[in-house]
């Protein structure tokens, strides 16, 4: 599939009024989205753990992950997002797309609303007897 960007605007669950509108690409291959550790510190987001990441050409990296809010299209979520460093792209990765309650419609190049998939709470209960 062909990337495609699209607008992300982030904020601060603390600080709703600390936001960020960015230009981000659609990256289904990522599964967490990356943004600048620079704009996210300006608006007070803090990390609250460090992960490794594998790289495209093999190397082993760390970066921080921080909580934050997304929204796009008209859609809300929230989730824990890369904080990149200088040099790393800004993306929208698969976690923060399903968050959002939106997938990739690879033809017209744009996020779409989705159907999430949910077990019958009477199923659940049908079961356990």
């Amino acid at each position: 599939m062909r990337t495609f960007s699209a607008k992300l605007r982030v904020w601060n669950p603390t600080n709703p009024s600390a936001i960020e509108e960015l230009d981000v690409i659609v990256d289904t291959g990522a599964a967490y989205s990356w943004v600048s550790r620079a704009k996210l510190e300006a608006m007070g987001v803090r990390p609250v753990r460090r992960m490794q990441f594998r790289t495209i050409e093999g190397h082993m990296i760390e970066r921080d992950l921080a909580p934050v809010f997304v929204a796009t299209d008209g859609f809300t979520g929230g989730d824990n997002v890369v904080m990149a460093e200088a040099g790393d792209m800004e993306v929208l990765g698969s976690r923060t797309l399903e968050s959002l309650g939106v997938t990739v419609d690879p033809v017209s190049k744009k996020l779409v609303p989705t159907v999430g998939l949910a077990l019958s709470a009477q199923a659940c209960i049908l079961e356990e007897f």
